[in-house]
């Protein structure tokens, strides 16, 4: 892993408090400075897993729907 790429974790299967979980472990493996693209469906998933990596510290970048259409967004974090 560098500090330049990007990963994805695409949890748009899961349902809460699942997604969380997911994005924390997915952070808990990256180092300092790294980026992660979550993917997510849905309103509340896409709230919890915003407030839960808020709270530890992390930073989101960018925060979007992926479709207009559908019900899914990306989140792009910087892992603190």
């Amino acid at each position: 892993m560098t500090k330049y790429e990007i990963f994805l974790l695409d949890v748009r299967d899961k349902r809460c408090p699942m997604t969380t979980v997911y994005v924390r472990a997915r952070l808990d493996a990256m180092t300092s400075g790294q980026k992660l693209r979550v993917l997510v469906k849905g309103e509340e998933p896409k709230r919890n897993v915003s407030s839960a990596v808020r709270a530890l510290g992390h930073e989101i970048v960018e925060e979007n729907h992926v479709n207009e259409d559908d019900d899914f967004y990306y989140l792009l974090i910087i892992k603190s």
